[in-house]
C-alpha cells in the first residue's frame, strides 16, 4: 500500500487582538504565504487589511454553538470548533483544544478530547485535528503526553491533522519547519 503524503498548509492560525499588522509582518518574516485570523466574534467583519504581495489574509471563526454554523460558513473562510461531541458531528474544518479535557487523567491513559467515537466522526466528516504548539509552552510534559496519545488515534484512524501556533502574540508564532518538527516528534 502506497503512503500518500498530505500537503501541509503553508499558513498559520493566530488569534489577534488589534495587532493584525504585527502578525502579518511576523508571518512574512517566517516565510508564510497565508495567515488566518481566528475570532470568536460572529459579527466580525473579514479583515480589511489588504493582502499584500507577500501574504494572503483569511479569517476563521471559533464556533460556540451549533446554530451558528451556517452563518459562520457564509462569513468566514474556515470554521474551527473545540473538541466537543456536538462539533465532531458537524462539518467544521478544524477541531482545536483536543488536548484539553475536563476529566482527570487515568492511571493507564491521558484524558483528552479525542476518543475512538470522535475519531470515527471526524473521519466521516473530513475534520482535521489541530495540534496547538503554544499549549506546549504552559505545561509541556502533560500536553506532550496527551498529544502523543492523540497522535496514536490519528494514525490508527487515518485522520487529517495540522499543527498551528494559535498565537495570541506575534512573538509566539513559529515557522512551519518548527511546527513540522513537532509532528515528527509525535511520529506523524
Amino acid at each position: 500500500m502506497d503512503v500518500v503524503s498530505i500537503p501541509k498548509p503553508m499558513f498559520d492560525v493566530v488569534t489577534p487582538n488589534n495587532n493584525e499588522q504585527e502578525f502579518i509582518a511576523t508571518a512574512v518574516s517566517l516565510g508564510y504565504t497565508e495567515i488566518v485570523f481566528l475570532t470568536t466574534n460572529i459579527n466580525h467583519i473579514k479583515p480589511l487589511l489588504s493582502s499584500s504581495n507577500h501574504i494572503r489574509v483569511k479569517s476563521a471563526y471559533l464556533l460556540k454553538d451549533v446554530a451558528e454554523l451556517q452563518r459562520a460558513r457564509k462569513n468566514f473562510d474556515y470554521v474551527f470548533a473545540k473538541a466537543e461531541r456536538k462539533f465532531f458531528e458537524l462539518k467544521v474544518d478544524y477541531i482545536i483544544c483536543v488536548e484539553a479535557a475536563d476529566r482527570k487523567d487515568s492511571f493507564h491513559f491521558r484524558s483528552t478530547g479525542l476518543n475512538q467515537v470522535h475519531a470515527e466522526l471526524s473521519r466521516s466528516n473530513n475534520i482535521s485535528m489541530v495540534f496547538d504548539f503554544n499549549a506546549l509552552l504552559y505545561s509541556p510534559i502533560i500536553v506532550l503526553g496527551k498529544m502523543s496519545q492523540n497522535a496514536i488515534l490519528i494514525k490508527k484512524y487515518h485522520l487529517d491533522y495540522s499543527t498551528f501556533s494559535l498565537a495570541k502574540d506575534p512573538l509566539l508564532m513559529r515557522s512551519r519547519s518548527i511546527l513540522c518538527a513537532l509532528e515528527a516528534v509525535l511520529k506523524l
